[in-house]
């Protein structure tokens, strides 16, 4: 619009958009006081108006002041209210007049007002319970501090203050702060304020003697009269501290380290840990991938850089590696490591690798230790079950000797009480005589070949087994899932580590090979609880258990197709085997001597098709028993002199021994000496003839070895008898007997045995059985 500055305000001029915004043409609007009228109905807001209007043009006329425009509401020519801008400008006696229609600008506004405090109501009831508590505050100009303009039920639970408190006294969220955080806030705080900044902190509040980790952040957002809106958030963080607290201890108890590897720097940046270890101060350590490199191992190198490009690349999202990297000492350590990319770009591409190292140096050490102890373990067992193999040979070619060298001792002894009065003859008997007492001694020999002795002391029962287990290869352990289950405690035993490595690789060996090809069976290990009874009966090897000494008791257990009666009668008997040719025969005949050897025992159960359990107790201290098979043998001074025929007179003597000859020859002796001897070379005859007449036998000589019932089960049934028939045993192998208890014997007598000692100890133990029974 353009008026005339004169009395009348002639109208002059209106464009096409005043009319298009507001329907006035030119002719409706002859002057200004007729417009006035139009667009003001309101007499007083009409006057206020002009009165301003006029007021302004006289201030841009005297001074050439300009008025920044004005907002004024005026009438459209339909009648309808309208929010407008005016400007002035002056142009000789014209003014020309700017009007910018507001309406719509307005109505938006309060849209806008309308549909915040829609999202204020939606915020209260999204951010009432969640488990952030969330508040706004309002730095508005001029006022010396923010203010609340909303808080979440979970924010003012997480301080411990009402809704009234929040609203009344803003600073009262710094007096839940913890007293030694308080002025780090206070400063953080100012500082957003003051740059109209984002504000992030980490900080511990108390609240009623609770004190916990808290975090708040908070974004500024300008308003449009010159103030601030904070919406914020306030975090619980306190598990998340203890759980890097944690992590923390974890990682240098472990000498952990984490690391990021950044692709488009190049650059490696390494944590406190690892800058602190290696002379760096206490906010890390940084330097470049060729640096990095430089410190790896010239062996390790190639294969950690092949990992870093898969990584590089992309082409696997994590990789671990072991290798050596040389610290700041010059040392060389082992390092675990598991990396994986952290960050891509737009287009998929790795830009960043992260990572934790963990130095193994010392768990490498010990690897190599037990791998050593273990190879040397390894090849004591090998070595050991040489010497057991060469052992048992040897004591079986020693009984065999022992047996003959007995029929020709013997009937040498016998032939001299013969040649009386030939001389010729008396001395070639002599030399005959010499021979075998030298052929006994070398027998004697031969029976302790291949067995030293051997240390023993207490052991980890525990560690034992798990050895054991070891050995036997991660082909078969993985193949028979064979593993070991410890009780708690695991009980000590008195041993020596070779020797028991022997009885259960033997035995474990045995129960992974007792299942078909097609179906393997598994293999499990136990120790069982200290306080664990032995089995009551007898054992099936080794035994009986010293008195007074505790045992520990282990299994060995498997699912294989279980042992028959026929097989488990004979298993610990030499050159058996149900292996054929991949079988030595030795190998349970060796675990039996070491269990007689440790005063152990075995037991054995198995049902066929299911699986079988071998049950072992081995003592947890030295025994103090004696040698009793030496002692029983002992009795006293023997006299050198030849039997006389008045010695055994009147005395019934039964022997009894698989070797026919060597019975003859031991019937012969005891004939020479006055005795009724009669030789019976089936033990199972034996037993019936003393059952049938126990009255009738003063004496019972015997073997232990032999085929169908042994001579400590014959000794059994002769003790067991009325009256009970006193038993001598005679054997070419007495090392078998150890050290274990022999009360089923009276006496123990070693083959080659003399006329004179034979008799002079079976009158012995007449005697004292006769003792016994008198009155």
């Amino acid at each position: 619009m353009v008026h005339a500055l004169d009395g009348g305000a002639a109208v002059r001029f209106v464009n096409p958009s005043f009319t298009a915004d507001f329907g006035y043409l030119q002719s409706d609007l002859p002057d200004l006081p007729t417009w006035s009228e139009l667009a003001y109905p309101d007499h007083q807001y009409r006057q206020q108006v002009m009165v301003r209007w006029w007021s302004e043009i006289a201030a841009r006329q005297r001074n050439g002041q300009v008025v920044p425009p004005g907002e004024y509401q005026i009438r459209d020519k339909a009648g309808r209210p309208r929010d407008v801008l005016i400007g002035f400008a002056l142009q000789g006696d014209l003014a020309i007049v700017t009007f910018q229609d507001l309406t719509q600008t307005r109505a938006a506004e309060v849209a806008l007002e309308a549909e915040r405090n829609a999202h204020e109501k939606l915020a209260y009831a999204l951010t009432e319970y969640m488990p952030a508590g969330a508040y706004t505050m309002v730095s508005r100009p001029g006022a010396e501090q923010a203010e609340f303009v909303f808080v979440s039920e979970k924010f003012l639970q997480m301080l411990g203050i009402t809704r009234e408190e929040t609203m009344t006294n803003p600073m009262i969220r710094f007096a839940r702060l913890h007293p030694e955080d308080r002025p780090g806030w206070f400063k953080a705080s100012a500082e957003a304020i003051a740059t109209r900044g984002r504000f992030s902190r980490e900080g511990r509040i108390l609240v009623n003697g609770d004190i916990r980790w808290i975090r708040a952040e908070s974004l500024p957002r300008d308003l449009d009269d010159g103030s601030v809106i904070w919406e914020s958030v306030l975090v619980d963080i306190h598990d998340l501290k203890e759980t890097d607290a944690r992590l923390k201890a974890v990682l240098d108890a472990s000498k952990a380290f984490t690391w990021n590897l950044d692709l488009r720097t190049r650059m490696v940046q390494l944590d406190e840990h690892w800058a602190l270890t290696n002379g760096f101060g206490t906010n890390g350590a940084e330097m470049t991938i060729a640096a990095w490199f430089e410190s790896l191992h010239p062996e390790d190198a190639p294969a950690v850089v092949a990992i870093f490009n898969t990584l590089r690349q992309g082409s696997t999202d994590k990789q671990s590696a072991v290798y050596r990297r040389q610290d700041h000492t010059g040392s060389w350590n082992w390092m675990q490591v598991h990396a994986g990319i952290s960050a891509r770009d737009a287009a998929g591409a790795p830009t960043m690798l992260s990572g934790v190292s963990f130095n193994i140096t010392a768990e490498m050490t010990a690897r190599a230790q037990a791998q050593e102890e273990q190879a040397e373990l390894r090849e004591e067992l090998q070595r050991a079950h040489q010497r057991d193999t060469v052992a048992q040979i040897a004591g079986a070619v020693a009984h065999d000797l022992n047996n003959l060298i007995a029929v020709v001792g013997g009937t040498a002894e016998l032939l001299e009480l013969q040649s009386v009065g030939q001389p010729a003859l008396l001395e070639g008997l002599r030399r005959i005589r010499r021979s075998v007492d030298m052929a006994r001694d070398l027998t004697a020999s031969l029976g302790g070949l291949g067995r030293p002795e051997l240390l023993r002391e207490m052991q980890d029962l525990g560690k034992l087994l798990r050895d054991a287990v070891d050995l036997l290869g991660q082909r078969r352990i993985a193949r028979h899932n064979v593993r070991v289950d410890l009780s708690i405690p695991v009980p000590p035993v008195w041993a020596n580590p070779t020797e028991f490595a022997q009885v259960v690789v033997n035995l474990a060996i045995n129960a992974c090979d007792a299942g078909p090809p097609e179906r393997p069976a598994t293999v499990k290990l136990a120790s069982l609880p200290p306080d664990t009874a032995p089995p009551s009966r007898a054992p099936d090897a080794g035994g009986p258990l010293p008195a007074g000494v505790p045992v520990a008791l282990f299994t060995i257990e498997d699912t294989g197709t279980g042992i028959t009666n026929d097989v488990r009668a004979r298993m610990f008997r030499a050159n058996f085997t149900t292996k054929g040719k991949a079988g030595t025969g030795l190998g349970l005949l060796i675990v039996s001597t070491i269990l007689q050897a440790n005063h152990a025992a075995l037991w054995v159960d198995s049902r066929l098709g299911q699986g079988t359990t071998m049950t072992v107790a081995w003592p947890m201290a030295a025994s103090k028993t004696a040698d009793a098979g030496r002692k029983a043998g002992d009795l006293g001074t023997w006299l050198a002199a030849d039997p006389t025929a008045e010695l055994l007179r009147g005395l019934h003597v039964l022997v009894v021994d698989d070797l026919a000859d060597v019975g003859e020859v031991l019937t012969d002796m005891l004939e020479a000496a006055g005795a009724v001897a009669v030789a019976v070379s089936d033990p199972k005859e034996a037993a019936q003839a003393i059952s049938e007449a126990p009255e009738l036998w003063s004496v019972l000589v015997t073997d232990l070895h032999m085929e169908g019932m042994d001579g400590r089960a014959l000794a059994r049934h002769a003790s067991s008898l009325e009256p009970p028939l006193p038993v001598v045993l005679v054997t070419a192998r007495p090392d078998t007997l150890d050290n274990a208890p022999t009360s089923e014997f009276a006496a123990v007598l070693s083959k080659p045995v003399t006329a004179a000692r034979l008799a002079h100890t079976v009158h012995e133990v007449y005697t004292r059985s006769r003792a016994k029974k008198a009155p």
